[in-house]
Parts: C-alpha cells; sequence; structure tokens
C-alpha cells in the first residue's frame, strides 16, 4: 500500500552555496510507489529562475542519511562551509519507497539538489 509521505528538499546552488539558508528548503508530498523523476518537475516549477536554463535531466537528486543526529540549521551550516554529510545519488527510475519506506523524520533535510 503506497503512502503519502512529505520530503524536505534543499537546493544547493553551486555559485553561491553560503547563501543557503533554512528558508531555502521546500516541503513536497508525494506517494511512496511514485519514481522518482516526478520530483524534478515539481523541483523545477518550485524555483523557476534557479532552473529557467536547466533541463530535469541536468540536475540529479541526492538523499541525505537522516539517521546522522544532527538539527537541520547544523546540515545548513555543514553546505554553507562546503560539507555535506554521506548521501545518496537517486536515479528517475526509482521508486521513492526504495529510499524512503516510511516517513522520515520533519526536521531533518531528506534531499539535496546542487546546481
Amino acid at each position: 500500500m503506497a503512502n503519502t509521505l512529505t520530503l524536505n528538499c534543499l537546493v544547493i546552488p553551486d555559485a553561491s552555496p553560503e547563501s543557503v539558508i533554512r528558508q531555502s528548503i521546500t516541503t513536497f508530498k508525494i506517494s511512496s510507489n511514485e519514481a522518482v523523476d516526478l520530483l524534478r518537475p515539481m523541483i523545477k516549477e518550485r524555483w523557476p529562475s534557479l532552473f529557467e536554463n536547466i533541463l530535469p535531466t541536468n540536475f540529479i537528486l541526492h538523499k541525505i542519511d537522516f539517521r546522522v543526529i544532527i538539527t537541520i540549521v547544523d546540515q545548513i551550516r555543514q553546505y554553507n562551509n562546503g560539507q555535506g554529510e554521506r548521501r545518496e545519488e537517486m536515479f528517475p527510475y526509482q521508486l521513492i519507497s526504495s529510499h524512503f519506506p516510511q516517513q522520515p523524520p520533519n526536521n531533518k533535510i531528506h534531499i539535496i539538489v546542487r546546481i
């Protein structure tokens, strides 16, 4: 049975990663039986100015290891300093459930996109 998941996504512009703040996080609702590929147009639609010249196939989604015990503020601080946590590439053909079999904690970043 499919669940609707709420996922926190952070887009990090390569040109200015230090500009990422908590308000840079966007939340998406998606069914766990949907393909990862459905997230790409959702992300592009949410930040049209950042993605106006970028094809959906030219940005890669990464699942963040949210089992690490740190806060969203600490996660963002790491990205501002050019660091990051362990992450796993999410391929377009995979189901959301293969990365998120259940609702992940709401107080973590779940997905990042670097552009």
